[in-house]
């Protein structure tokens, strides 16, 4: 007897090393605690399942731990598993494949039951199980990872579909703000050109109304007159120098007291003098007028053309 199998009928007889061998195996390799209680009868009517758990969870087992109890006598067994086991170990599918690998050697019709060989036969259902699990375990976590990493490759494609939708908005909003700016500097720079035309127009305006003027407006200057406001004007002056000296000697002579003869000569000297001072002065001013109003004319023109040539 050991802490690990309780056997009072000695029915696992000289394979009971083999037996405690294989509990140490299945301890080292799987993490599996295996205990083994063979008695002739449980000795009770409660259900052989529910007694053999409560039995194993009143001793306080470790993790993974596993009872195999045989009552020989009446022929029950039950393999009972802890309830702080693994989900591996103690679900119900894996609970039923124990039982029904422990109960094959002792149903089999050769002979009497190989006591030995039930335990061994479970112990290597407990190792087929773990590794079961662990490959299921694998691959669950195969194919975590493999939805995991799906997940993050769309999530990574739909981010970079994002991006680059951004990027094309922003790279096409700024070619209309580009396309915009260059139709306001067209508009503007239109808007400029026709203000300076409009500005060239109306310099250019006054002065061909003024060249027009010049061209149509030349009137017959004569040395006895004036022009004012572009029409000639007679100087009384000139029409008094012009009228013939006897009339204008008359006309004095008609005005004046009478002076005798002498005083008439006189009179008639000095007058002839005086008129004749002030043709001479007259005209004098008259042709500087008319030289003025010449150069003037010429300035003109030479501007008209020059704004004709600019335009």
């Amino acid at each position: 007897m050991s802490a690990d199998i309780t056997d009072p009928n000695n029915l696992l007889g000289e394979n009971a090393t083999s037996v405690t061998d294989m509990i140490t195996k299945t301890k080292n390799e799987y993490g599996v605690s295996v205990r083994l209680l063979y008695l002739d009868s449980f000795g009770t009517k409660t259900k052989p399942t529910t007694w053999a758990s409560t039995l194993l969870q009143s001793t306080s087992p470790s993790p993974n731990t596993v009872l195999l109890a045989v009552a020989s006598a009446d022929g029950n067994l039950v393999v009972a598993v802890s309830n702080n086991s693994d989900k591996w170990l103690k679900d119900q599918k894996s609970v039923d494949a124990l039982s029904e690998a422990a109960l094959g050697p002792l149903t089999a019709k050769k002979g009497a039951p190989d006591w030995s060989g039930s335990a061994i036969a479970m112990m290597n259902e407990i190792g087929k199980l773990k590794e079961t699990s662990t490959s299921g375990d694998t691959k669950d976590f195969s194919i975590g990872l493999f939805v995991g990493v799906a997940l993050l490759l769309v999530a990574l494609v739909v981010v970079i579909i994002v991006l680059a939708r951004n990027a094309k908005g922003a790279h096409s909003k700024g070619g209309k703000q580009d396309r915009s700016r260059k139709a306001m500097r067209r508009r503007d720079a239109k808007q400029s050109k026709q203000s300076k035309r409009g500005k060239r127009s109306e310099q250019r305006t006054p002065s061909n109304r003024h060249s027009d003027a010049s061209k149509h407006v030349h009137p017959s200057y004569r040395h006895t007159g004036s022009m004012i406001d572009g029409e000639p004007q007679e100087d009384p002056k000139a029409s008094e120098s012009e009228a013939p000296v006897e009339n204008r000697t008359e006309n004095r002579a008609e005005r004046r007291p009478d002076l005798g003869d002498a005083g008439t000569e006189a009179h008639t000297s000095a007058t002839s003098e005086s008129d004749s001072s002030a043709v001479d002065e007259y005209l004098k001013r008259f042709s500087q007028q008319v030289a003025e109003h010449s150069q003037e004319t010429r300035r003109q023109k030479r501007n008209a053309r020059k704004h004709e040539q600019t335009n």
